[in-house]
């Protein structure tokens, strides 16, 4: 995470300063106070939360408690941007965690104790997803933000605080396990979550609903599932299959909906 962070702060640094100009990075303290909040909540909890209860929980127990973050966002788009979810965009939220139970749990013959650990980093990563992808939206439908200069300074701000943590508390003596077949890998990481994933994001954000996007996202998990026979050469099995199939119905509905009341 620490090295997403500074890798995408290095390519969209160069990139909008050739094509903005030097004043792009002058930003008002309001502002910056606010980049600040965004990337605590997008690069710390988020994505680092996420990480961690992946280290403690089964995959399954992972997934189910991550994915409950449309449910969340749902809840605060009525408090913090106004606009309430569909009754359509709620039945999906919920239809998106049974496709993760019979996908991941239900077929898998039972599964390790929670752990409260994983359990605490989980929540966490729920938290700053949704809250980060609400007041991202709060901020970008006004037209208060740009997306890709949000990209750059919420891993900017995100990251130092992340690197200052990891540096105070567990220091840096695992870079010694860093090989250059390692270093390869997280190059995807680098740059389809944090530079794509994330800069679409936003993108979407100025546009699109909050809790429309957060249902859109959970279609991360499809695809994952879809690409494991070409990276993992595994086969997805009938509760895998079902699963998915569950979450991209529940996607279509929400999606469906929208078009109908627009």
């Amino acid at each position: 995470m620490c090295y997403r962070a500074v890798f995408v702060v290095m390519v969209m640094g160069f990139w909008l300063y050739f094509r903005k100009g030097a004043g792009v990075f002058n930003i008002s303290l309001q502002m910056t106070a606010m980049y600040v909040v965004i990337g605590i909540l997008t690069i710390v909890f988020n994505a680092t939360g996420y990480l961690m209860s992946c280290t403690y929980l089964s995959v399954p127990q992972a997934l189910i408690l991550h994915y409950t973050y449309p449910l969340v966002t749902m809840a605060g788009s009525v408090f913090i941007t106004k606009e309430k979810p569909s009754f359509i965009q709620v039945i999906s939220g919920f239809l998106v965690i049974l496709g993760l139970y019979v996908g991941f749990s239900y077929g898998s013959g039972g599964g390790k104790a929670v752990s409260a650990t994983g359990l605490i980093w989980g929540v966490i990563s729920v938290i700053g997803f949704s809250s980060q992808t609400l007041l991202s939206r709060r901020m970008l439908r006004s037209g208060e933000s740009d997306p890709l200069v949000q990209l750059f300074f919420i891993h900017l701000f995100g990251g130092a605080v992340l690197i200052a943590g990891k540096s105070f508390i567990s220091g840096w003596s695992d870079l010694s396990l860093m090989t250059p077949a390692l270093f390869m890998i997280i190059q995807y990481p680098a740059v389809a979550a944090g530079l794509l994933g994330f800069g679409f994001l936003f993108s979407a954000l100025k546009y699109i609903p909050a809790s429309q996007v957060s249902l859109v996202c959970t279609l991360e998990i499809v695809f994952a599932l879809l690409l494991t026979p070409f990276l993992l050469h595994q086969t997805p099995n009938v509760y895998e299959l079902t699963g998915c199939a569950i979450i991209l119905t529940a996607v279509a509905c929400s999606l469906l909906a929208v078009k109908k009341d627009s």
